[in-house]
């Protein structure tokens, strides 16, 4: 499939990375308001537009790949599939459960592919961390903790997009889906209850969030996320008989099995820069005509954002 890039930043240049690692897979056209002149320099083989109507209206793009700033994910996302294009969109496809059922109900309309690119989900080592928990292999799971927190001072000012509420900015909408994904893969997207504390920023967004929730079986999951403190990104799983440790759990390449004094590490490094495997998934999905992923199915992106949605309700 020929691809088209909405937005090309520094995400983008990975998942090029990896795209131009699979089969069959071409990057045909880029298109960015601020530096379009400069990518048809550096890039000469690809068609550089300057806006993205411009892209839109190519007739030999088969799907597009969106990671333009929060805000405009869903207005990018629903011109993408009304232009007959399939669409995979960077994390959080939605700011909004409304923007959720916008744009999935727009994919239903034109019967194009749609998928939120919440590219942990698809990694090798995470999905089998994931499995080997679920499994009972360190027995019931009674608890996990997951942080990740990171500080870009070069971002972190009043113009950058991490605390601008206007781009959707946040701890919770740029790191936090992390830990709750991890969170709902072992017991839900439903918690029975949870409390939230965050600390809110001079421009009015969640630059730190910590969460504690707690689910119907009386599972309990300790979730962090922050734009201004560096945290060591680790995921933990407690079962009755041991744990699981997955260090950088968001970009996942081992893990360790603990159960007593036994310590088995699992190594599964993923390809390329790591997105090459949402980029087959969304491949093999479009070749068998299916128009979502069961790997997160566009019914999970709109849990998702109701459950941030429930969260910032609590802390402003």
């Amino acid at each position: 499939m020929n691809w088209g890039f909405i937005g090309f930043g520094r995400i983008a240049r990975k998942f090029l990375a990896s795209l131009e690692t699979v089969e069959g897979e071409t990057p045909y056209a880029f298109a960015s308001r601020s530096n379009a002149h400069e990518l048809a320099k550096e890039f000469p083989s690809v068609k550089v537009y300057a806006s993205y109507d411009e892209l839109l209206a190519d007739e030999n793009i088969d799907i597009v790949y969106i990671s333009t700033t929060n805000n405009f994910h869903c207005e990018n996302t629903i011109s993408a599939l009304r232009a007959g294009k399939h669409v995979v969109c960077e994390k959080p496809m939605g700011v909004s459960s409304q923007e959720i059922e916008q744009m999935t109900q727009v994919a239903q309309e034109t019967g194009m592919f749609l998928m939120e690119a919440m590219w942990m989900r698809f990694l090798p080592a995470y999905r089998e961390a994931i499995k080997r928990a679920k499994s009972g292999e360190i027995g019931p799971i009674k608890y996990m903790t997951a942080s990740f927190g990171f500080r870009s001072i070069d971002k972190l000012t009043k113009d950058g997009r991490l605390l601008n509420p206007d781009l959707a900015g946040g701890a919770l909408f740029d790191v936090g889906v992390y830990p709750l994904t991890i969170a709902a893969d072992l017991f839900g997207w439903n918690p029975s209850s949870f409390t939230a504390d965050a600390q809110i920023s001079e421009t009015g967004v969640d630059q730190s969030t910590q969460l504690q929730l707690n689910y119907s079986e009386g599972q309990m999951a300790q979730l962090f996320a922050s734009i201004t403190v560096t945290t060591n990104k680790e995921a933990c799983i407690y079962g009755e008989d041991g744990f699981i440790r997955m260090p950088l759990f968001w970009k996942c390449q081992e893990f360790e099995v603990v159960k007593g004094e036994e310590v088995e590490k699992v190594a599964i490094p993923f390809d390329s820069t790591g997105y090459v495997h949402e980029i087959i998934a969304a491949r093999d999905c479009i070749n068998n005509g299916e128009k979502e992923s069961n790997l997160f199915t566009l019914e999970e992106s709109l849990q998702s954002a109701k459950l941030v949605e429930k969260i910032l309700s609590t802390v402003f």
